[in-house]
């Protein structure tokens, strides 16, 4: 059973109280412009991500204040220069992630305020953090205004025209090591997370998987095989041919004891015996 909210039922502070703790866990961008007047602002947003890669694009959200509906510091910074860094926040500077979030007058230099260091940026002004292992210099690709209201967002869109990236966290292939990168994330309320405590590896098929609905009912319904064996199963490009041996030790067998021995095969990647269990399944008259 599950609730139904309407947005318009709410008002704006329970439907972005829902957003960012429904909406989690978020990448942290640490987002450093700089005034017409050469006043340095750093700033972290959460509604962020990578929007697509020729041309490189990255964006967040600035919202208006939802209490006067001004706009910040970053936005007016962006839209009269045009350009921004975004570093990667990792564990080692949330207190200083928290720390910058807080409203100061806008000529106030986060920087300072947080103790973390300017690095020169190479083809833009804005400078960025020297202590994060992965920073992208960024030129305004677009501004979509998402409404001129208490909170309405407004996503910036740049292209990434230079990156900086610590040589220890990334590899011969260029691949950035997530478990040096550290990054840490959003969720509701004061949640943050650690993303490196969490990791998992899930692989995607090489191929096109078979899919659901190749998979029979009975083991649909199973009360032992969950979801994600179920989807390793159907990622199979075909059915597999009967393993004789197994089939031959397994038949017989009951229900539950076929569910279970199907499990263990998903569990070691032996899918051939796997699904040679399936083929039991069907047959049984249970």
């Amino acid at each position: 059973m599950k609730k139904q909210f309407n947005p318009k039922n709410f008002d704006i502070r329970t439907n972005y109280h829902l957003m960012i703790s429904g909406i989690s866990p978020r990448p942290i961008a640490f987002v450093s412009s700089i005034s017409l007047e050469k006043d340095v602002n750093l700033a972290p947003y959460s509604f962020f991500n990578g929007f697509g890669a020729n041309p490189p694009i990255v964006g967040f959200s600035p919202a208006l204040s939802g209490r006067t509906g001004k706009p910040k510091d970053t936005l007016l910074n962006i839209q009269d220069t045009k350009e921004f860094t975004i570093s990667i926040a990792n564990s080692k500077m949330v207190g200083q992630v928290s720390l910058s979030s807080c409203e100061y007058k806008r000529n106030v230099d986060e920087f300072t305020k947080t103790g973390l260091t300017k690095e020169n940026s190479t083809f833009v002004k804005p400078p960025f953090v020297k202590e994060s292992p992965f920073s992208m210099e960024c030129k305004l690709y677009d501004i979509i205004h998402l409404g001129n209201k208490p909170a309405s967002g407004n996503l910036i869109l740049g292209e990434i025209v230079n990156f900086h990236i610590s040589k220890d966290i990334i590899d011969e292939k260029n691949i950035v090591d997530p478990h040096k990168l550290d990054a840490i994330s959003r969720l509701g309320g004061a949640w943050y997370s650690k993303s490196k405590e969490g990791l998992f590896e899930y692989k995607k098929p090489r191929h096109i998987g078979i899919g659901f609905d190749s998979i029979p009912e009975k083991i649909l319904k199973s009360k032992i095989i969950t979801a994600n064996e179920l989807s390793i199963l159907s990622s199979v490009e075909s059915k597999p041919e009967i393993i004789v041996n197994v089939y031959t030790k397994y038949k017989g067998k009951k229900m539950s004891s076929l569910e279970n021995a199907c499990k263990k095969f998903i569990e070691k990647d032996e899918l051939d015996s796997a699904w040679t269990i399936i083929s039991l399944i069907n047959e049984s008259s249970e």
